[in-house]
């Protein structure tokens, strides 16, 4: 079936493109960071940029009657008719997200001041400039990026006036074209240099020490305005607020770079430059909302994985359900990623993969040559393996590891080695008979055990705990400490000496201890 949109529909869908068409031509850098937003609040941001920009246009492209298409613009905010291509894309923007309309009064304001003033003796003169013709669209776009915190909007103000401090100190030579000098008379006087040194595109020191201290300010800006990226809702809406941070703050670098050539050409970061930038605010988008937005993730999985651990204590002492077999890898993968999940918190989120990766690696080395553990072999017991390694084991020996480091991360670093090695090698001995004995896990060549195994894995585990930052207080070290618990209480309980009334009175006291713990970790 073919769906077709009625004239109304499609009349809205041209109005939108006209918008789409202007942000594609006139701001690059934002029509690149766009991309990140659903396509609602993408198209919307291209309405709002449409009125921003046609304001600036009637004041900086030689409009031959600016003041009459600000006064249009008064009449759309008014609810009137107008000849602007993109006006009914604006109207359907504003009743789905509710721009507050003073917002942009305060813009047309600031828009109005290019038409009577073209100097400004202070930065706070220049400040309510730049307030109002880009602290208050970085406002406009707050509201259709969402929001949960008003704080959110003040500093979208900030970020916003980073933004447009950037283009003043790129624009230099272009504004002066047009008669106007924004930085601050005050700021030129006390750098030694004059607006005659722009007018003759003179450098001097005192150009390259103005220069620097206004690249400074506008950085602190970007500073500031950045803390209000974790208080936007959505990932796609703080990606995009980070990639349009990034990306305008490379232009100050391009600034710096090519030594302010802001006199003579207007730098930009070019396309490749781009996508290499994009990829860090990518990156620290993805940690942010794993580890901010996930967090009581981190609480669920833990208390899952202490219900798993407790039917897996009930069943290993009574026999009942000894037939589900797959249920060893359901639970040694799932107290794995929670584990692993837990362990990379705050500045361990690479730590705890790398880990992982490794543990993997030095376990495909293990089973294929004997060195360093000595000859054994995986049997098909646990699911799903890569390479002859139950996925399981190799996810299992990373969280121990990480889990070890993280709650161990009051000692100090080589300290710290150490410990987890001889927390790992301790695990490691009680574990053999659960694995082998009565699960059957692996099996070693000769039958007995060597002491090469027990070595290694003190020898990997504490190298790879070096990986991990150690912190006095880690936030969520009750977790690992749970978790740690849970599994020596595992294997504890496969070594206490047969009986099923011993079995059933461990059972219950172990299923006693986690239905606590997981109490504990809800407060």
């Amino acid at each position: 079936m073919t769906l077709t949109r009625t004239a109304k529909e499609e009349s809205l869908w041209r109005s939108y493109q006209a918008a789409q068409a202007i942000t594609r031509r006139y701001a690059r850098t934002f029509y690149f960071a766009s991309h990140a937003l659903p396509p609602e609040k993408r198209y919307a941001s291209y309405a709002l940029y449409a009125f921003c920009r046609t304001a600036d246009a009637a004041v900086d492209d030689n409009h031959p009657n600016p003041t009459q298409v600000l006064e249009e613009l008064q009449l759309l905010l008014r609810g009137e008719a107008t000849s602007f291509p993109w006006a009914a894309a604006w109207r359907d923007t504003q009743a789905r997200f509710q721009v507050p309309l003073p917002l942009h009064e305060e813009l047309l304001q600031g828009v109005k001041m290019d038409l009577y003033r073209t100097r400004y003796e202070t930065f706070e003169e220049l400040y309510l400039y730049c307030y109002r013709v880009a602290g208050v669209v970085g406002q406009m776009m707050t509201y259709i990026l969402g929001f949960r915190d008003e704080r959110a909007l003040l500093y979208a103000e900030k970020l916003g006036v980073a933004m447009q401090l950037t283009n003043i100190l790129r624009d230099i030579g272009e504004d002066w074209q047009r008669g106007r000098v924004y930085l601050p008379q005050a700021e030129l006087q006390q750098f030694g240099y004059s607006v005659e040194d722009i007018a003759g595109g003179r450098i001097t020191p005192g150009f390259y020490r103005l220069m620097t201290f206004q690249v400074e300010r506008a950085r602190s800006f970007y500073s500031e305005g950045r803390k209000g990226i974790p208080l936007l809702l959505e990932p796609s809406a703080r990606l995009t607020t980070r990639l349009m941070a990034n990306l305008y703050e490379g232009i100050l670098d391009e600034l710096e770079a090519q030594n302010y050539p802001s006199l003579q050409k207007r730098v930009y970061v070019p396309l490749p430059k781009k996508l290499l930038r994009s990829l860090p605010e990518a990156l620290r988008e993805a940690s942010f909302t794993l580890t901010e937005e996930l967090l009581p993730l981190g609480k669920y999985m833990t208390i899952a994985t202490l219900l798993l651990g407790a039917a897996a204590i009930f069943s290993l002492n009574t026999g009942f359900f000894s037939e589900w077999r797959f249920m060893d890898g359901v639970f040694l993968t799932l107290w794995s990623f929670t584990g692993l999940y837990i362990a990379g918190q705050g500045k361990n989120r690479v730590a705890a993969v790398v880990v992982a990766v490794l543990g993997w690696l030095i376990e495909v080395i293990g089973v294929h040559t004997g060195w360093p553990f000595g000859a054994y072999s995986y049997t098909h017991a646990l699911q799903p393996q890569l390479l002859g390694v139950p996925v399981p084991i190799a996810l299992a020996w990373g969280a121990l590891t990480g889990l070890s480091s993280y709650a161990l991360g009051a000692l100090p670093r080589w300290s710290r080695a150490l410990a987890v090695g001889t927390l790992t090698v301790s695990i490691d001995i009680a574990l053999e008979p659960f694995a082998t004995t009565l699960r059957n896990y692996w099996t070693w060549a000769g039958g007995d055990i060597p002491w090469t195994n027990y070595l290694a894995w003190f020898g990997f585990s504490g190298l790879l705990a070096l990986a991990f930052q150690g912190s006095k207080s880690p936030p969520d070290k009750r977790r690992a400490l749970v978790l740690l618990g849970l599994l020596c209480l595992l294997l504890w309980s496969t070594l206490v000496s047969t009986g099923i009334g011993k079995e059933v009175l461990l059972s219950i006291g172990g299923v006693f201890l986690l239905w606590k713990g997981a109490a504990w970790l809800k407060k």
